[in-house]
């Protein structure tokens, strides 16, 4: 899929500086709405995202970086990567990729060498490297709420850290097509997982498929998953629940936890009939 096209049922919406709306359907299209608004101080980052009809796609935040004709991708998703591919071609006039070297050093990295507050700050941004913080200007940095000249210049002194290099990564493996779109909703993955995996991971997988990674890092990421055992309930929480009248906390417990084996020796709380049926062992 050449970075011009439409895909069926995506739309692109944005956030840039104080204004909001449609995008178009193809990363050419989102940078031509975007782009012109980095001109003259009117906005200095942007947020695109994905929308289609039955749930959330990626998302991806820009940076234009106005004085040298440059937008700062952030992150690794098939968005950020559609992006990439259409400022490496020239689609967008006087615009370019800044590009970032293909090894770089984990932002945790950096974070580690900063004081508690100032990681916070600098948390409210998706960076994925150091490299990307290293790469914004100081009139930017200094725009994030929270950030003034003592703040900026630890930051500065972090960067120049030269045990940071001893961290770097090569982002090239991470294998991301730009032209490839995870197809599957987060119920079809939930529906390839074992009950008690699909009540401990629901929330995680519905987060997952707004990342917009590619389909064969789902593939791992439930394979990782199916392959985890599961615990077996242990009647003492099981117990402690029902004696709290937890029915919530109980619930949760019981669909994530293999049925116990029956308890001849008496429980700590007698438990109650209905209890008693959920919690027997699977026959046949």
């Amino acid at each position: 899929m050449s970075p011009g096209t439409v895909e069926t049922g995506r739309h692109l919406v944005h956030i840039t500086g104080q204004t909001a709306g449609f995008a178009g359907r193809s990363a050419r299209e989102a940078l031509m709405v975007v782009a012109p608004q980095f001109l003259h101080s009117r906005a200095r980052s942007s947020i695109i995202r994905e929308q289609y009809a039955n749930q959330a796609g990626a998302e991806v935040t820009l940076y234009g970086l106005a004085d040298a004709l440059e937008i700062l991708v952030l992150g690794y998703n098939h968005l950020a990567e559609q992006i990439r591919v259409v400022l490496r071609a020239d689609q967008i006039s006087d615009w370019r990729l800044h590009e970032l070297p293909t090894e770089q050093t984990p932002v945790q990295a950096l974070y580690a060498r900063l004081s508690v507050r100032t990681t916070n700050i600098l948390q409210r941004v998706p960076f994925v490297s150091a490299q990307e913080v290293a790469a914004l200007p100081d009139e930017v940095l200094l725009d994030f709420r929270g950030l003034g000249p003592k703040v900026l210049a630890e930051i500065r002194s972090a960067l120049a850290d030269p045990s940071l290099g001893e961290f770097t990564i090569d982002l090239s493996g991470l294998g991301i097509d730009p032209s490839q779109v995870p197809d599957s909703s987060t119920e079809d993955l939930l529906g390839r997982l074992r009950p008690e995996h699909r009540a401990r991971y629901r929330n995680f997988l519905y987060g997952l498929a707004t990342l917009g990674l590619p389909a064969a890092v789902f593939e791992k990421i439930l394979d990782s998953i199916g392959a985890e055992p599961v615990p077996v309930a242990d009647r003492l929480v099981v117990d402690t629940l029902i004696y709290a009248r937890a029915d919530d906390l109980l619930d949760y417990y019981v669909d994530t936890h293999e049925k116990m084996a029956p308890d001849t020796s008496g429980t700590f709380l007698p438990a109650l009939p209905a209890t008693a049926a959920r919690l027997s062992p699977r026959t046949g």
